[in-house]
């Protein structure tokens, strides 16, 4: 009897080793805003196999705009399940709170998060400059200075909406305005300085602010202005990082961000991740063509859109001295304004950098993708 019962078992056994359940694949969840300054992971998932002839790295969709398998080659890396968070604090809250492991945003409000002690970095940088000042189209101005001669000339207080109480383009816009002596404000009651800063709760308030006569114009990224100009409710006049005191040139926007429990425990998934970022950031600078038309695609806008916006953009993932002295320039700026105000608050430049960043597998992922670009 004990034999028969030692020969039911092995048999159960060998059964069990034939029909073993393959190694569960990882999960990689990556929360993004949805516009264009973010559009790498936008044009790596309409891409899809295109990328593994050109790169070797590439996502198979699996569900459009929600899940996409990334592949090294016919590797199967992981799954990759995208969510779609708001813009400002948004992400980054979100992020906090376990919604997803790493997340596209900007690099103000993940800093932010960094300053309140949340347990997050910023992993890579994505995307710089973008942000543009938008009037009414029946204004004829076509620079900073025609804007600032045209303020002077007014006699009413003028309304310049932006999008969330951490936009770089207001810090940008206030910058220059406190350079060419344009007092402004964002409290209503002060009806003696020029400008009244309005805040419009998000990007896609501003042209219907401006429509509606709420604001006198905005300042903003990108293709919100792009999309005045075709819509023919609005006037881009200038970029924003030319503008005075020059220490904004190029100035970095969005980055990559991670949860510092998800570089722990998933290093290698976020590595591979990150270097098809990097090569769908190469696909974007050197096929732009098709690059809009994959993003007005995912965005809902148009190709002719995408190419006036994304002309505005820089896009490199590479932790270079612009990145690094242009984040540094904004602390120096929050730091002055008051807006440090805990973890971060009077740092030196080397400890806000280790304290932000953690570039242990950005590094690896660019080594990796050189290799692959040809």
């Amino acid at each position: 009897m004990q034999r028969i019962v030692s020969a039911v078992v092995l048999a159960a056994a060998i059964v069990s080793i034939g029909y073993a359940q393959p190694a569960k694949v990882p999960i990689l969840k990556v929360g993004h805003v949805g516009h264009d300054h973010q559009c790498a992971p936008y044009v790596a998932a309409l891409a899809g196999e295109s990328f593994k002839e050109l790169y070797g790295i590439w996502f198979k969709e699996v569900r459009y705009k929600d899940l996409y398998e990334l592949y090294d080659g016919d590797e199967l890396i992981a799954e990759v399940e995208l969510y779609k968070a708001g813009g400002g604090s948004k992400m980054p809250t979100m992020m906090s709170q376990g919604a997803f492991d790493v997340g596209l945003g900007g690099v103000a409000a993940v800093s932010f998060f960094v300053d309140k002690g949340a347990p997050m970095r910023i992993i890579a940088p994505l995307h710089f400059k973008g942000d543009m000042l938008v009037v009414k189209p029946d204004l004829d101005l076509n620079s900073f200075e025609e804007f600032v001669a045209w303020l002077n000339a007014q006699d009413q207080q003028v309304r310049v909406g932006y999008k969330n109480p951490v936009a770089v383009a207001k810090l940008i816009f206030q910058r220059a305005l406190d350079e060419a002596g344009i007092t402004h404000t964002g409290d209503k009651a002060n009806t003696d300085a020029q400008v009244l800063f309005v805040l419009m709760k998000g990007e896609r308030n501003l042209i219907p602010g401006l429509t509606s006569d709420q604001i006198d114009c905005y300042v903003s990224n990108n293709p919100w202005c792009a999309l005045a100009e075709a819509k023919g409710v609005g006037h881009c006049v200038c970029e924003l990082h030319d503008l005075p005191p020059g220490v904004f040139q190029n100035h970095p926007c969005c980055c990559i961000a991670a949860t510092e429990a998800a570089i722990e425990k998933q290093g290698k998934v976020i590595q591979k991740f990150l270097e098809l970022m990097v090569v769908s950031t190469h696909y974007i600078n050197t096929e732009r063509e098709q690059t809009v038309e994959y993003v007005a695609k995912w965005i809902g806008t148009t190709p002719e859109v995408e190419s006036i916006s994304m002309a505005t953009s820089g896009y490199w993932l590479e932790p270079n001295e612009t990145f690094l002295n242009g984040m540094w320039v904004w602390y120096q700026e929050m730091a002055g304004l008051g807006k440090i105000v805990d973890k971060l608050k009077d740092k030196t430049q080397e400890e806000f950098e280790e304290m932000v960043y953690d570039f242990s597998l950005l590094e690896p992922a660019l080594e990796a993708a050189a290799v692959r670009i040809k």
